[in-house]
């Protein structure tokens, strides 16, 4: 069995003609040996659109100063009918919940467009919205990897 993580590749066009065939394994598990224990299972709340379905995802970096100033990246999302996202050192500090996350050890994205307000364009960032269509990166900092690496000068910037 392989698995894809979503978003990372197109998916392939639909061929009725391929048959898949499933094989049944019969296999025991021993409870004594299972040493992990569900305790509680919470659903992802979601406000508006889902990260990973967005047509337009606006991400924000710890570029933006503060938690006041991450209302922007969400005012901004809201108004262009999209999601918000972020970067770990924003969901690290509790700016926005880790669900927002975009990039390796987070979410991965493919909009149409994706925003990233005051992102430093971290590789382990830059994973996680490779799919977009245009990339359009807000930042001051002339010499951030976002606007001068070629991932994302690949994308369109």
């Amino acid at each position: 069995m392989a698995t894809i993580r979503p978003k990372t590749v197109p998916a392939a066009e639909r061929d009725d003609s391929r048959q898949g065939q499933v094989i049944v394994i019969e296999y025991k598990v021993d409870p004594a040996s299972v040493k992990i224990k569900v305790v509680e299972r919470i659903k992802e709340q979601v406000e508006g659109v889902k990260l990973e379905d967005a047509e337009v995802v606006v991400s924000g970096g710890r570029g933006i100063g503060s938690k006041q100033n991450f209302e922007m990246v969400k005012e901004l999302a809201h108004v262009l009918g999209g999601a918000v996202g972020a970067t770990r050192p924003v969901c690290d500090e509790g700016w926005t919940p880790a669900s927002l996350q975009v990039g390796q050890s987070g979410k991965v994205v493919s909009p149409k467009l994706y925003i990233a307000v005051a992102v430093s364009g971290a590789m382990a960032h830059i994973t996680g919205c490779l799919g977009s269509k245009y990339i359009v990166a807000i930042n001051k900092d002339k010499d951030a990897n976002i606007s001068t690496s070629p991932a994302t000068a690949s994308s369109g910037l």
